[in-house]
């Protein structure tokens, strides 16, 4: 499943993301790079099925990764919103490896950018990107339960 959109920031009804403010030094957080990325890359989880001999593992994965998807979010803006660089810095690690390993793509490179903004100490550049993490997570979910899980019953 790929759902296009670019940069971070604010969203608009299109779940398109417009571009962060420059940060340091001028250069932007390759908003561009990231408007190219799938949502969600599927071939990450059927390496997982595959590595794994089952697809069961993988599905366990992704719904453990939707089940603690807001969680994860309201951590990452938590710190943020409070200042705590290293609370902000430990959410945006666990958002970045977790999307990495469920193959969410954009998701992770929002995550990369945001890790550099925190290790700055741009806490204000990072709070502005906090609507876009929250609405890429989200098309993150939507498309593991409408394009990779198997339907409940």
């Amino acid at each position: 499943m790929s759902i296009s959109g670019s940069g971070t920031a604010e969203s608009n009804a299109n779940g398109v993301c417009l571009p962060a403010p420059a940060s340091h030094d001028g250069m932007l957080y390759n908003e561009s790079e990231r408007a190219t990325l799938p949502v969600l890359n599927l071939d990450v989880l059927h390496d997982l099925e595959e590595d794994m001999g089952s697809t069961g593992v993988a599905h366990n994965f992704a719904r453990d990764y939707i089940r603690i998807w807001d969680k994860r979010r309201s951590y990452l803006e938590a710190s943020v919103e409070n200042d705590d660089a290293d609370a902000a810095m430990d959410a945006v690690l666990s958002l970045k490896n977790s999307a990495l390993m469920v193959g969410a793509a954009r998701l992770a490179k929002l995550a990369v950018d945001l890790e550099q903004l925190v290790k700055h100490g741009d806490l204000q550049a990072a709070r502005q990107m906090l609507p876009c993490v929250a609405l890429t997570g989200q098309q993150t979910v939507s498309g593991l339960r409408l394009g990779y899980l198997p339907p409940e019953v």
